[in-house]
């Protein structure tokens, strides 16, 4: 039975997830406290956790980025009140994979748990040329050198490697990457395509990253 932590402080919200959690035939433990949070996080690492930003006692984006220099894997799904675009960009930047915003529906927050768990069961290693993706160890590898990538730098490559000889559409790689089908605005997109590229290009990389213009990308054998 997988195992999801939830910290809320809002007994109201923690009651529906507490359910929600039950009625999916998970096991379920909730904090109102992230530090406690924390403690049982660094003796026991659950398959999910459900976290809020605004805590009594520190911020959910500090407990992300305390969470990822532990565990790179365990999915973590923000579910806040706060609603701004760039509240959303500082928390999947920070590490979180989902971001739900409240008020939420049972169905939806069922519908995101069951899909990251199942994320996680289809780990597995990708290649393409000299690059391999470790799904399950959340790294990458380039020419048999490990090579630093952002949470989002990370699953964009993955996006684009899993989908070798295809062009990539922009709403395909938001509603994998960002969970989200809205493409209104893609800054961060391009800017985190931007590094990608100058990581590929840097470390010698067989593959290099096409824009098809108008409509996405599509990643490609470097001619040498």
């Amino acid at each position: 039975m997988p195992l999801v932590y939830y910290v809320e402080d809002d007994q109201s919200i923690s009651y529906i997830i507490e359910k929600t959690i039950e009625n999916a035939n998970y096991s379920g433990v909730g904090f109102n406290r992230g530090m406690p949070f924390l403690e049982t996080f660094k003796k026991r690492v659950p398959d999910l956790i459900l976290l809020d930003v605004m805590l009594p006692d520190v911020s959910g984006i500090d407990l992300v980025r305390t969470i990822r220099k532990i565990n790179t894997d365990v999915p973590i799904i923000i579910v806040s009140a706060l609603q701004d675009e760039m509240d959303k960009v500082t928390a999947l930047d920070a590490g979180a994979d989902d971001y739900m915003t409240k008020p939420f529906g049972v169905l939806e927050l069922t519908s995101r748990m069951q899909s990251k768990l199942r994320k996680l069961r289809d780990y597995k290693i990708l290649t393409f040329q000299n690059v391999i993706i470790d799904l399950r160890k959340h790294l990458v590898k380039i020419a048999d050198k490990e090579v630093y990538m952002t949470n989002k730098e990370f699953d964009i490559l993955r996006v684009l490697i899993k989908n070798q000889g295809q062009v990539v559409p922009k709403e395909i790689i938001f509603r994998d990457v960002w969970d989200t089908t809205y493409i209104g605005e893609t800054r961060t997109l391009d800017m985190h395509i931007k590094s990608l590229r100058q990581k590929l290009f840097s470390n010698e990389a067989e593959v290099m990253i096409k824009t098809i213009r108008g409509v996405g990308y599509q990643i490609e054998s470097n001619e040498h």
